[in-house]
């Protein structure tokens, strides 16, 4: 699988549950989740995604600058939303061209990267955030039934399969 493909894996992982909860399930607070809520750690991945996409042209990423959209935070319908706009610009991407990654707002400091690392940054990045938020579902929405995969990194899942035969 290339990493356009695997970041629309990802990214429709997420739509699993976006179509479940209510916006008082996606904004509650989890005290296992250091009182974050599904809501926020969703808003987190997409907007690194966001910022990826937004910022390439100017060959250039910084996921510092991120707008923090607390409508993405708050309504799982704008995140839905959000996500399919993000999974459309995705083929956009030129993952061969060079781009300086920004370490703070400030931009002092760069490291040259690519834009399939940076893709393939993200895409490990949502996987972490998403094993988070399987947490908060199984704690708020117990009986959401989740592929096996949801969460847990391509390497694993392939590591697990080779255990298993």
């Amino acid at each position: 699988m290339d990493l356009i493909q695997e970041s629309i894996a990802v990214l429709n992982d997420a739509k699993i549950y976006l179509t479940q909860l209510s916006e008082e399930e996606y904004t509650q607070e989890i005290e296992l989740m250091s009182n974050s809520t599904i809501g926020q750690h969703t808003r987190h991945f997409i907007e690194f995604f966001q910022c990826l996409l937004s910022q390439v042209n100017k060959l250039e990423v910084n996921y510092c600058l991120r707008e923090r959209d607390l409508n993405i935070q708050q309504r799982p319908q704008t995140a839905l939303q959000t996500i399919e706009d993000i999974i459309v610009h995705l083929d956009d991407l030129n993952l061969a061209s060079t781009v300086q990654f920004f370490t703070s707002k400030e931009a002092t400091t760069s490291i040259t990267s690519t834009v399939a690392r940076e893709l393939s940054y993200n895409i490990e990045h949502c996987i972490h955030h998403l094993a988070l938020i399987k947490i908060g579902l199984k704690i708020l929405k117990p009986e959401m039934e989740l592929p096996s995969t949801f969460g847990v990194a391509a390497s694993t899942i392939r590591h697990r399969k080779t255990l298993s035969s």
